[in-house]
């Protein structure tokens, strides 16, 4: 008989083009605790006790391992670095100093920014930051007395006896917006089962009346469907683990290597010669027994018995290959955490200068979303609670607040910039911006991490004091002396190109409002 004749349609269901992926295969593992109809972002987390295993072995990694500790700090240091700056813009002058001045002093103070007394704000950013990165998330609350009280992750939990749609403390509605953040008792020992809703204090999202937030969840979603935080070392927990026994086993290999120096290899025809001093002898007494200590000495000479070789240990410890692996582990925590890896190790050595900088540049995309993310997450909300207090504590800043054209909460918060990694071009770069309007001063100072009218009116205040005290040294000379040849005794010399171009440089454009005899 003839085979059945295939149809077009028949032939083209044997194609592959199915999406390999979606297939068990000898080079994908099978997946485990998903559903085939897909899974929120929540259903990966949802063993409380798996969750806070994860969350554990995070802060262990950032405790003992010599190399994520140090990872963490880096990536820290790269994003807050000095600090952030306020920029207080509500459209009136007098109001934005005012508030400004308010804040800055709230974040100065531990004792009014800390509910332990302990961090100010600078303290607290870089605290916020590396928690957020180690944990997965963070919680503040603002309290009713000015202070905040910082709220680690594994204290937003859920009872065991509720029926409620919590995620691991979080209750969420019908909409899966956050409602309550469930907050576990301080005197709550974290490895007893939270059984009961009386062990928790129920703290709402949000103010009923005005929507603002009464609990600011500091967390990197990586899903729209994620209400929790995972913690940065999650996807290397793996890698961190073996290179740290990599590292633990080549060091127990060189120290049981630096305990064997020499071998004896004995023929059929060996005979001891008897004893043989190899150097300085000595003997000591240890528990009623006498040992022979032999000592060692430059050039030492050691003969073996007839018929015996003598050989010296000295084995490759690391072999080759130890290194180039152990940079690709590391490479793989550098790249996990947004570092460069000769940030991670503090060492460009194996890169040249345009590698580091090429690097750098990548580095530095990531490190201003970060700073746009916390700036977001804990400045902006940090903020606009402290506004509200201000305004509910002194009627006059609530007035002037509510004036037209007034408002009360503008302000931008000015992330901090990075140094330049060539200055001089750099800086040229800058001022060319400036001599072809591509570019505001306002917005110039912005972006390297000033404050435009901190700035000007600095250099406005001290330009004036050093005019003022060269007037004032130049009427005590007296003569023909004025206030520009004290600042600079060679502005009035001319240096000429030639005999007959004698004309003195011209004054800058700033100084022309001033007249000779040093009066302004």
């Amino acid at each position: 008989m003839r085979p059945p004749k295939l149809s077009l349609s028949s032939v083209y269901e044997d194609l592959r083009n199915d999406f390999r992926a979606g297939k068990d295969t000898r080079f994908t593992s099978r997946l485990t605790g998903v559903s085939s109809s897909g899974s929120g972002a929540d259903y990966h987390y949802r063993s409380e006790t798996q969750w806070l295993h994860m969350l554990e072995r995070a802060r262990h990694y950032q405790r003992n391992d010599p190399i994520m500790g140090q990872a963490i700090r880096r990536l820290t240091a790269n994003v807050v670095q000095d600090g952030f700056t306020l920029d207080v813009d509500t459209g009136d002058t007098g109001l934005d100093q005012e508030l400004k001045a308010r804040f800055n002093s709230w974040a100065e103070d531990p004792d009014q920014c800390h509910s332990e007394g302990e961090f100010n704000w600078y303290q607290i950013e870089q605290l916020a930051l590396s928690t957020a990165i180690t944990d997965g998330d963070l919680f503040t609350l603002p309290l009713r007395s000015g202070e905040l009280q910082l709220v680690e992750a594994h204290r937003c939990r859920t009872p065991r006896n509720t029926r409620k749609n919590v995620v691991h403390g979080v209750l969420l509605d019908s909409r899966s917006r956050r409602t309550e953040y469930w907050i576990t008792k301080e005197d709550i020992d974290p490895n007893r089962a939270l059984s009961k809703v009386s062990d928790i204090v129920q703290y709402p999202s949000r103010d009923g009346n005005t929507g603002e937030r009464l609990v600011n969840h500091l967390y990197m979603p990586s899903r729209f469907s994620q209400r929790r935080g995972i913690s940065a070392i999650a996807p290397i927990s793996d890698t961190v683990g073996m290179h740290d026994d990599i590292q633990f086993a080549t060091l127990v290999k060189l120290q049981m290597s630096s305990l064997i120096a020499l071998f004896h290899e004995r023929g059929a025809d060996w005979q001891p010669l008897g004893d043989q001093q190899k150097g300085d002898r000595s003997t000591e007494v240890d528990g009623g027994y006498t040992r022979t200590i032999e000592g060692v000495s430059a050039g030492l000479e050691i003969f073996g018995d007839r018929d015996e070789k003598l050989s010296a240990f000295s084995p490759q410890i690391p072999s080759p290959q130890f290194h180039p692996h152990a940079m690709l582990i590391l490479t793989f925590i550098a790249v996990n955490l947004d570092l460069p890896v000769a940030v991670l190790l503090l060492d460009p050595s194996n890169t040249n200068f345009s590698g580091w900088r090429g690097a750098i540049d990548q580095a530095r995309m990531r490190f201003k979303q970060i700073q746009q993310w916390l700036a977001n997450s804990l400045h902006r909300r940090t903020y606009r609670w402290k506004v509200r207090q201000f305004s509910e504590m002194d009627p006059v800043i609530a007035t002037v607040g509510s004036k037209n054209g007034v408002d009360l909460f503008g302000h931008r918060w000015g992330c901090p910039t990075f140094a330049y990694i060539e200055p001089l071009k750099d800086a040229q770069s800058d001022l060319l911006q400036l001599e072809n309007n591509l570019t505001s001063p306002r917005r110039l100072q912005q972006a390297r991490g000033r404050d435009f009218e901190e700035v000007l009116a600095e250099t406005i205040e001290d330009n004036s004091l050093t005019i003022e005290m060269a007037m004032s040294a130049a009427k005590d000379l007296g003569g023909d002396i004025t206030w520009r040849d004290i600042l600079n005794p060679r502005s009035n010399q001319s240096v000429s190109q030639s005999e007959e171009d004698t004309t003195p440089p011209a004054l800058p454009q700033q100084r022309q409002s001033f007249n000779g005899n040093g009066s302004v």
